[in-house]
C-alpha cells in the first residue's frame, strides 16, 4: 500500500548552523529505500552543510527565497527555480541571509545503479528550471519539465520531472516496475487514485508508490496542480491500463517563463526509456 502524508506531520530537526530539516523519506520510513528526501528550511542567517558520500549523489531544488552555495573557493547565488546536482564525494554549504526553502534528494549507493559515477568528476552542476523545455501531453492538457536526467547530469541512478495539471486535467491509469517512485506536491489540490481508490492531495503532500501499484491523478480543483516526481534508479518500466493512453510528450518550443527553450527535445513516450536528448 502506498505511503501518503503531509510534510506538516513530520518532525523538525534543528541542525548545526540553524537549518531545520524534515526527513520525508529514508530507510526507516520505507524499508529498503535508497532515497533520503528532505525538506530544508533556512531562516535568516542560517546555514546547512551538504556532504555527499563517495557512493552517493545529491539533487537539490530551491523552492522559495534565495541563498548562496559555497564549495571550496567557489560560490553560487541561487534564486527560485535553481537546481543543482552533486556527484559522489561533493561538499557544500548553503547560506541564506533572508530565508529559503529547499528540497533535497540523496540517492544512497548510487554507484550500484550507475557504476560510471565512480569515474565522474565531483564538480557541482547547476541549471535554471525556468529555462528548460516545456513538453505537452498528447492526450490531455498536462505539461512537464525534466529536472534530472542522464542528459542533464550524466547519471542513470536518478530521474525526475515537474508535472503540471491545469484545472480539470487527468492522467492515464498506469503502474511502474523496477524503480522507487514518489511525488511531492508543490502547489494546488487534486486527487490521486491508488489502485482505483481516490485520495485527496494538497501542497506539501508526499505519495510514495510501491512496485506495481496502479495510479493516476486528477486536478478536480480550479487552480493549477503541480508536483515533482522521482524514480530511483532512473530506468524503469511503465505499464498503462489502456495502452492507447500511453503518455507521449511533445516539445512546445517554450520554457516555463514563456520564452524560447534552452535546448531541443524530440517527442517521446514516458515509459522509462533513457533518451539521448532528454
Amino acid at each position: 500500500m502506498a505511503e501518503l502524508f503531509n510534510h506538516d506531520s513530520v518532525k523538525i530537526d534543528v541542525l548545526p548552523g540553524g537549518a531545520k530539516r524534515q526527513r520525508l523519506i529514508d530507510n526507516n520510513r520505507i524499508n529498503g529505500s535508497e532515497c533520503v528526501f528532505d525538506r530544508i528550511t533556512l531562516e535568516s542567517n542560517t546555514t546547512f552543510d551538504i556532504n555527499t558520500a563517495e557512493t552517493d549523489i545529491t539533487w537539490v531544488q530551491l523552492l522559495k527565497g534565495s541563498a548562496v552555495l559555497y564549495s571550496g573557493e567557489e560560490e553560487w547565488v541561487l534564486a527560485e527555480s535553481h537546481v543543482f546536482f552533486m556527484g559522489p564525494g561533493s561538499r557544500g554549504k548553503l547560506s541564506a541571509s533572508t530565508g529559503a526553502i529547499f528540497i533535497l534528494l540523496n540517492v544512497t549507493n548510487a554507484l550500484s545503479f550507475d557504476p560510471g559515477l565512480a569515474t565522474t568528476n565531483s564538480e557541482i552542476q547547476f541549471f535554471d528550471l525556468g529555462s528548460e523545455p516545456v513538453l505537452e501531453s498528447k492526450h490531455d492538457e498536462r505539461t512537464r519539465v525534466y529536472i534530472v536526467t542522464k542528459k542533464l547530469f550524466g547519471t542513470t541512478a536518478l530521474a525526475g520531472e515537474l508535472v503540471i495539471f491545469p484545472a480539470g486535467s487527468m492522467s492515464a491509469n498506469h503502474h511502474h516496475t523496477g524503480a522507487e517512485h514518489f511525488q511531492y506536491i508543490l502547489r494546488g489540490e487534486g486527487t490521486v487514485f491508488l489502485n482505483e481508490t481516490p485520495h485527496p492531495l494538497k501542497s506539501g503532500d508526499l505519495v510514495y508508490k510501491y512496485d506495481g501499484e496502479r495510479h493516476y491523478c486528477h486536478n478536480n480543483g480550479e487552480e493549477e496542480f503541480a508536483f515533482v516526481e522521482f524514480f530511483v534508479p532512473g530506468k524503469w518500466e511503465t505499464v498503462w491500463a489502456d495502452p492507447e493512453r500511453s503518455c507521449t510528450w511533445s516539445p512546445t518550443g517554450q520554457n516555463l517563463r514563456g520564452g524560447t527553450a534552452s535546448r531541443d527535445i524530440t517527442a517521446h513516450t514516458s515509459d522509462g526509456t533513457i533518451y539521448d536528448d532528454v
